[in-house]
Formats: C-alpha cells, structure tokens, sequence
C-alpha cells in the first residue's frame, strides 16, 4: 500500500519541505527560489533522500519552464519588442556574444570540445530574469534609467533562450553532421513558428472570444492551458523543446487584447510549477561532488561574476552609456540565470556534458544567483560613488510608446467608459479600459481605444495594467457588487489613489463613497460628462 502511495507521499515531503524552507528565507528576507532551492537539495536523493521518484517530478516540473516562459511572452507584444531602439538590441546582442566568446575561450583552454564551450558559453552569458527584475521592483528602481537599461538587456537574453535551446537539442542529435542539423532544425522552427502564427490569426483569437462570451472562468483556463500544452507538444513533435513553444504561445497571445486576463488566470499555475521546477534543481545538485570540488566551485562563481561585471560595463560603455549606469550595470546582471539549470540538465541528459561538469557549473551558478542581492546592493553604491549623488538611483527617464505611467484606469467600457475615454482622448490624457464584453472590446479597438479583455476585480489584472502608476481610477462596471467590490480593492490597495465611480441609485452612491471612491455620480445625469470633467480639474 505504501508502494502504491509513493509518488503521493512524494508530493507531500516536497510541499512540506517547500513550505518551511521558503517560509525562512522570507523571514529572513531571501529570495523564494533559494527556498525552493535548498528545499530541493534538502529531499533529494544526494541528502535526506525522502523523495524516491526524482525523474517523475523533475518531468512535472519541465511545465514549470514552460509556464514560466510563457508568462515572459505574454510580456513581449511586438509592440514592446519595436520600441527598443537599435542600440538597445546591439547592446543585449554584444554582452552575449563577448561573454560567450570569452567562455568558450576558457572553456575550449580547459578541453571542452569548442561546439560543447560555445553553448556553455552563451548560456553563462545569461543573467537571471527572475532575480533582477523582482529587486528593481523591491527597490523601486525599474523606471530608473538603470533598470530600463537592464529590462531591455534580459529581454534580448530571454529572446536568445529559443535558439540556444535549439542549439542544444541539435549537439544531442548524432545521427547527421552538426550543420545540417542545425538547418534541419532552423528550418522546422521556423516552419513551426509561422503554423502557430497562422493558427493564432485563424483560429485563436475567435476561440477566446467565444469562451470570454460564456463569462466562466474555470472555462477560460482551461483553454489557456490547453493552448500553452498544444503549442509546447507542436514545438517538441518539431523536434525542439516544450520550453520554446511555451515562449511562442505567450508571445502569440501578448497580441489579443485577452493577454491580461490570461496571465491572471496562468499565475497560479506558473507559480505552483515554477516552485517545483527549482526543487527538481536541487534534488539534482550532488552536495558531496560540489563539497569535493568546493575550490573549484568558488573559483568558477567568482570567474563569472568578475568576468560578466567586466564585460557588461565595457560594452555599456562602448554603446555610450554614462559611468553611472556602464558600471553598476555591470553588477546588478553579473550572476547566472535561471535558465542555466534548464540547458546543462538537458545537456547531461544527452550526454553533451558529463555529470561532474554539467553538476560542477549548475552549483557554480547557484551560488551566484545566491550573491543576487548584494550584488544589487553593490550597484547602488557603484553609481552613487561614480554620479557623486545619493538620488541618482531615481533618476526617472522619458516615457516610450507602450508604457504606462500616468493614465486613467477605466474599468467597464460601455456607455459610460466610452464617453470618458473620448473626453480624455480630445484632452490628449493617456488611459487604458478593461471590460468582459468581447463584441465592445473588438469594436473599441477598431476605433484606436486601448482596450483589453479582463476581469477588474482580480488583483493580477489590475497589477498587469500598471494600476500602481495611474493617475484616477474610473469604475463604470455594469454590476453594482462588483463595482463596489472594485471601489473597495482599489482604495485598500491604493489609498491615495482617487477612485471615480458611476452609482446606479443613491443608496449605490452612498455604499460606494463609503468604499471610498472621492466622487460619485448617480445614473441619472450625465455620467460619463461629469466623471471626465472632475478628472481634469483633478489634473489642472
């Protein structure tokens, strides 16, 4: 019977495990994923050994890369991607290509087969995503000209995690000469990448129009799942990784205007897989060969960081950044990635590195991941000491298209959102709605108006519209309940943020500005006339 319950009593040891460890690095003020770290390592077989059935979860957790690279295309709408300017993407392209030609030198110095060096390379060359954006953001420093400039560097390195995925399934497969290979493969790729394009022009958008029409969440889901598992099988039958096909689903539906309630719906799973991802990491890590090898372990984390430091700064400098920005850069992107575990597990599993290598540089990285936080520290005090000021770190830079900072919220855009998103529109005021009326998204749209599909009420919608950086917030929600429930959300999140609000009667307005909307409109006069116009005397 205990058998039979294994992988159960698996599950349980792990999220047990995982709920302590995790719990003791946010008290102690730690990144989660070392929790999800040490918690792997803690129960897997190379430590205590609870977990029996290591290669079962460490296949459940492969969805946790997918989900997680989902999530990064969601974020690259080929709006986002057309804004970086040339330079932006040189200089992403230049880190990666000097850190991976100085790796693989080292590593072909080192007797590493020069194609096996090139992809150790360029996979040392990408700094953790994850890590960095979420200490911009505890710091308030992402609309920093310093955290703009290492947005757009990790997103040219999450754009590069495709190919190099690609690059590593392609040196596992013996059976034709490396270049033919690698065609063969660029080649199914792109035939794959258009079969999805195509199908999402087709098939995808109206397939999440008929499902928003039902209003059932549990629907809506399920359909995102199902397209994220589809696209990930299509790319793996192609021969490459569920990964990638993750990353293009995500980036095919950054497209509709359904992107953000989608991400709302996906977090928990992302969240959920991702955490086990990372403890299938550290049930992987031999904590006897990293104790063995411990010099060389230091030796190497301490290469990378110097290394990419180095190469980071100079090459920010060649590309014409300030002192102030080249060098702390250079410090807050020096450690390893995330996705580091992903390319040397496949690599030891195709047998491109050996264990005690591929073993040797995943604990090498850990421990730069580790370093994380204060090597952000060390780039706050880097640039104050170059600029000379302690307010450098807020220097805020210019908006560019596709950001937003400043606007209104409109939640609910029929007649009501409709008419305040004209008023603001004449007054050049910049504003994004959101509405659960596919037919109004559509016609919106065509119209120019910046509407998305989504529920207003869920806390991850509202922080994936950027509710933090609006200026007002408009609730003209159909739904009595949920407009107050809004009102409500909005105000304990925000306090000082200003809430207006249309009331269907007068006992409605009375509820709402007790929720703690500033100003209330009752249905029967002018709504949408009265709410624009006390949103513009706010702003004069």
């Amino acid at each position: 019977m205990i058998h039979d319950n294994q992988f159960l009593l698996d599950i349980i040891y792990i999220l047990a495990v995982a709920v302590i460890s995790v719990a003791m690095f946010k008290r102690m003020k730690l990144e989660p994923i070392l929790g999800y770290l040490i918690a792997g390592v803690l129960v897997g077989p190379y430590s205590i050994g609870l977990v029996s059935d290591v290669e079962t979860v460490s296949s459940i957790a492969e969805l946790g890369v997918v989900f997680l690279l989902f999530t990064i295309g969601l974020e690259l709408p080929i709006e986002r991607l057309k804004v970086l300017g040339a330079s932006t993407y040189l200089l992403g392209v230049a880190q990666i290509a000097f850190t991976t030609l100085g790796v693989t030198a080292i590593a072909v110095a080192a007797g590493l087969e020069i194609n096996v060096a090139i992809m150790v390379g360029a996979t040392i060359s990408l700094s953790s995503t994850v890590f960095v954006i979420q200490l911009l953001l505890d710091r308030g420093e992402l609309a920093t000209r310093l955290g703009r400039t290492a947005f757009s560097v990790l997103l040219i390195q999450d754009l590069a995690v495709g190919p190099l995925l690609i690059y590593v399934v392609v040196l596992g497969d013996a059976s034709m000469p490396l270049g033919h290979a690698i065609l063969m493969a660029a080649g199914k790729a792109v035939l794959v990448l258009i079969a999805i394009l195509v199908v999402g022009r087709v098939i995808l958008r109206p397939l999440f129009r008929v499902v928003a029409i039902t209003r059932n969440a549990e629907v809506f889901a399920a359909v995102t799942l199902l397209v994220i598992l589809c696209t990930a099988i299509l790319t793996d039958l192609a021969g490459l990784s569920l990964a990638l096909g993750g990353l293009l689903a995500g980036i095919l539906l950054s497209e509709t205007e359904y992107r953000h309630q989608v991400a709302a719906e996906i977090q928990p799973f992302r969240g959920l897989f991702v955490g086990l991802f990372f403890m299938a990491v550290g049930m992987s890590i031999d904590l006897k060969l990293a104790l063995d090898n411990i010099a060389l372990v230091a030796t190497l984390a301490a290469a990378i960081i110097f290394g990419k430091a180095l190469v980071m700064s100079l090459t920010a400098l060649a590309f014409g950044h300030p002192r102030r920005i080249a060098v702390p850069l250079g410090s807050l992107l020096a450690q390893g990635g995330e996705f580091a575990f992903v390319i040397f597990g496949i690599a030891m599993i195709q047998g491109i590195l050996s264990r005690e290598i591929g073993q040797t540089l995943i604990v090498a990285i850990s421990v730069t991941m580790m370093l994380s936080p204060f090597l952000a520290t060390l780039s706050g005090i880097v640039s104050r000491r170059i600029s000379h000021s302690a307010d450098i770190g807020y220097e805020q830079v210019s908006d560019t298209a596709g950001d937003l900072d400043g606007h209104v919220f409109i939640a609910g855009y029929g007649r009501v959102g409709q008419a305040i998103g004209a008023h603001l529109k004449s007054q050049d005021i910049p504003f994004i709605g959101v509405d659960l009326d596919p037919d109004r998204i559509k016609s919106a749209q065509k119209r120019g108006a910046p509407v998305y599909f989504g529920d207003a009420t869920r806390p991850e919608v509202l922080d994936a519209l950027k509710i933090a950086t609006a200026r007002a917030v408009v609730v003209a929600l159909r739904d009595p309940n949920a407009a107050i429930q809004l009102v409500g959300l909005v105000h304990y999140l925000f306090p000082d943020l200003p809430i207006y609000a249309r009331a269907y009667d007068d006992e409605h307005a009375t509820i709402l500005e007790e929720a703690g909307a500033v100003v209330v409109v009752p249905e029967l006069v002018a709504t949408g006339n009265r709410l624009a116009r006390a949103i513009m005397d706010a702003a004069e």
